[in-house]
């Protein structure tokens, strides 16, 4: 799905956001009359009124959204079918209460979204269809990433990861930022750059906090559930 062809270290990057490598952790009981958690997630209270909004907005029901993203009219909301979407239940604001992560299955780049409930509202916290070189995926310990894979130069190409958190009003904290600049030269060779922070690094230096960042905290293929389920 990247256009890259980075060898070692680049096919992490350029496979992990979509095998999301497994995250080993204790099992944990599934609350009852609730959808299900996925065992590596810190399990995260859902109320029946919660429930109830985020099984309303997966079937598609007129009205079920209360507030839309900031820029977006409630009309342009729209999620696709159920059948072509998965999701997972994560604290992400660390309120105790479970998040909504929506994505289409196992293609998040084509759509993925993030809503919220609290205070008698269903609020939608992020967005994205078919911004193709873009995508948000959620961490194991609750945390997400922004992934762009995108050309940012006439002769370069990037993997950009940005880690942030989720605060209670739905605003975001970023915690850090990793980045691969692939530049093509003149004669055809490709030259590598790796930043951490910003700050340049050796390609060893960078696979060890991408794999503590984020290769080592992603999510299973079975931690996201059908969204007909």
């Amino acid at each position: 799905m990247n256009r890259t062809s980075i060898t070692g270290l680049a096919c992490l990057l350029a496979v992990a956001p979509v095998s999301y490598t497994h995250l080993r952790a204790h099992e944990t009981p599934e609350p009852a009359n609730s959808m299900p958690v996925s065992p590596p997630l810190s399990p995260a209270p859902v109320s029946a009124e919660a429930l109830a909004a985020y099984r309303a907005l997966l079937a598609g029901e007129p009205g079920a959204l209360d507030r839309p993203p900031e820029g977006l009219e409630l009309h342009q909301v729209t999620l696709p079918p159920a059948e072509e979407l998965e999701y997972v239940l994560l604290d992400l604001d660390g309120d105790g209460g479970a998040e909504l992560v929506v994505q289409m299955v196992a293609q998040p780049h084509q759509f993925n979204a993030v809503f919220h409930y609290g205070d008698g509202e269903l609020s939608c916290w992020q967005y994205d269809i078919m911004e193709m070189s873009c995508r948000d995926y959620p961490l194991g310990d609750g945390a997400m990433v922004r992934q762009y894979d995108t050309g940012t130069g006439p002769n370069r190409y990037s993997n950009l990861y940005t880690v942030f958190r989720y605060l209670p009003d739905g605003e975001t904290e970023e915690c850090a930022s990793l980045a691969v600049h692939q530049d093509t030269q003149e004669d055809g060779t490709e030259v590598f750059t790796y930043l951490v922070d910003d700050a340049e690094v050796d390609q060893d230096t960078f696979a060890a906090e991408f794999e503590e960042l984020v290769g080592s905290r992603l999510l299973s293929l079975e931690d996201w559930t059908p969204a007909t389920e």
